[in-house]
């Protein structure tokens, strides 16, 4: 069975491990970035904790509004949330996933290129053309970003999509603590880059402007990306005449990120021409309260074993939420009854440690 946590520091080397086998600026192959991301991780669910009613109530969330001001209020760090996807058989940690409940804000801006098309045309020498053009652009309202989705490839195409599993819990979360996160949420994916870190993007069109190699300024941009603003000229860019494997790649994501796309494109999540200006990543996004997980997370009442799946019944994503911070979650069968209580098996409810739970949550999801 297959249990998803929060990422602990005993987890460092399994989450090294995993960092190196793809690259991802959410989890770079940095020891001591990765641990700092622990870190944080572990302070944003116990402050989750903090920031919930003395007495607990176990009640739908769907209808919580984002408040603006959630638990960076309570801590003053942006708040992270790391998942890990543990087998329980002893093989360690083969996933993780990550939540960030506010991705920059006013002074500190996301950025993006706005992707559109220039047409251009004569009349009299029957001739016409079409560049794709890209222009710099800033967020300051702080939007909910989703990302950091690793698994190990060994287990890749598993019977229990293991990978959707790490998408989902993301949701999840963001459901059952609704007034935490924005109302929209970004996933910004990573382009095409190979195993020996050429991104065509980047080495095309970025690196003309930033004439950096492009794992140093991915590295330096976990803790600033004010050198994009400073470097990346105002005004449109005709991306077509640069070079044409920066235009065919703009937007673009690599074989194995395609399968994260069309998870996220399933649940609400739209293309708007917008991609990262260092890889040219597309940028999705969809308003928090259209995402069709975070709209199905209810909160429980209480959580009982002993349950034998039924035939026609779904699966779903249950969580607890202990006073300490300590985030346990996995997909099994169960049943919901009208009283706002669930029935699932033995095992899962032992590994839910049920009896420390102060939040309990669920999610019926799609065969």
């Amino acid at each position: 069975m297959f249990v998803i946590r929060q990422a602990q520091p005993h987890d460092l080397d399994d989450l090294h491990s995993l960092a190196k086998q793809t690259f991802f600026i959410n989890l770079p192959p940095d020891r001591d970035i990765i641990a700092h991301k622990v870190d944080q991780s572990l302070r944003s669910f116990r402050d989750l904790v903090s920031a919930q009613p003395t007495t607990p109530t176990h009640t739908s969330t769907r209808s919580r509004p984002a408040n603006g001001s959630g638990i960076r209020s309570i801590t003053g760090h942006s708040p992270l949330f790391m998942f890990v996807l543990e087998d329980v058989e002893g093989r360690g940690v083969i996933g993780t996933s990550q939540v960030i409940a506010r991705m920059g804000g006013p002074g500190k801006p996301r950025v993006f290129l706005q992707l559109s098309t220039m047409r251009r045309q004569s009349e009299s020498l029957k001739v016409s053309w079409e560049h794709k053009i890209a222009r710099l652009q800033t967020d300051e309202s702080g939007p909910t970003e989703v990302g950091g989705i690793i698994l190990n490839h060994a287990f890749r195409g598993h019977k229990l999509r293991l990978g959707r599993l790490l998408s989902f819990v993301r949701f999840h979360l963001i459901g059952l603590f609704r007034e935490q996160f924005a109302d929209r949420v970004v996933a910004e994916m990573l382009g095409p880059i190979d195993r020996n870190g050429y991104n065509p993007f980047f080495e095309k069109f970025t690196r003309h402007f930033i004439p950096r190699s492009f794992a140093e300024v991915y590295k330096f941009s976990q803790t600033s990306k004010e050198f994009v603003e400073g470097l990346m000229p105002p005004g449109d860019i005709d991306i077509s005449i640069m070079d044409p494997e920066a235009a065919n790649s703009a937007g673009a994501v690599s074989e194995e990120t395609r399968p994260a796309r069309a998870i996220l494109e399933s649940l609400g999540f739209q293309y708007l021409n917008r991609i990262d200006p260092m890889d040219g990543g597309p940028h999705l996004e969809a308003p928090t309260s259209d995402i069709s997980l975070v709209k199905s997370t209810r909160r429980l009442k209480s959580l009982t074993g002993g349950y034998r799946r039924a035939k026609g019944e779904k699966t779903l994503l249950v969580s607890t939420l202990d006073r300490n911070g300590n985030f346990h979650a996995l997909a099994t069968p169960g049943k919901f009854d009208r009283a706002g209580r669930s029935l699932i098996g033995n095992e899962p409810q032992r590994l839910l440690h049920v009896d420390r739970a102060a939040v309990i949550g669920a999610t019926e999801l799609e065969d």
